[in-house]
């Protein structure tokens, strides 16, 4: 489940990259979302909220991310502690360059890398969290990706359109990547219980 749900954000993000390719401008998302944010460049929380998606804000989730993750399943640890950071370069330095849409000055739009930074940081949260407080984990880590995809659009920093790419190349990524990291020993685990169930029924195939 969680293979497919990350395929498919990615794709979605994908999909809309491909499409912004051959129609930059502002679509009707755009609009509608512009409206119910109306600009406002000076709004501190805005600016405040945008620092969880900084280099030092990224670095620090990170750090914690990994050190929580390693109490429970290191393989989970080392894949939201890499997947942020490799999802904010392929923006960065794929993703931007390809789509080249622009909102204003600004050298690249889609998607958003700081959408993309706390939506997977968000993501990760909610991987990471113990069972019991995962639900809680979850409605915060929403409550977040949907704050910061507000902040960038208020800013103007980015076309909501741009925000919402963010928001699932951000937890695509991180779910794919955590998917891809167990599915050795999922395998293994399952093709062990298949030779289990083989024997139980032929017990003479498990005699060496």
């Amino acid at each position: 489940m969680e293979l497919v749900t990350g395929t498919a954000l990615v794709a979605v993000a994908t999909l809309a990259g491909l499409f912004f390719v051959r129609t930059p401008a502002p679509n009707p998302i755009d609009t509608l979302g512009n409206q119910l944010l109306p600009v406002s460049y000076g709004a501190q929380w805005a600016h405040d909220l945008t620092q969880v998606g900084s280099l030092s804000g990224v670095l620090i989730g990170i750090v914690v991310l990994f050190v929580v993750g390693l109490t429970r399943d290191w393989v989970r640890a080392v894949a939201c502690a890499v997947a942020p950071l490799g999802a904010v370069f392929i923006v960065d330095q794929v993703a931007k360059p390809l789509v080249h849409r622009h909102i204003g000055d600004a050298v690249g739009s889609y998607p958003s890398g700081t959408v993309t930074a706390v939506a997977a940081l968000a993501a990760g949260a909610v991987l990471v969290a113990p069972p019991i407080a995962r639900a809680v984990a979850a409605v915060l880590a929403a409550a977040l990706v949907v704050g910061i995809c507000a902040a960038v659009v208020v800013l103007r920093w980015h076309y909501p359109t741009d925000a919402l790419g963010g928001a699932c190349v951000g937890v695509g990524a991180v779910l794919l990547l955590d998917a891809l990291a167990h599915l050795p020993w999922i395998i293994g685990a399952r093709m062990g219980w298949a030779h289990q169930a083989h024997v139980r029924k032929h017990p003479s195939a498990g005699w060496t």
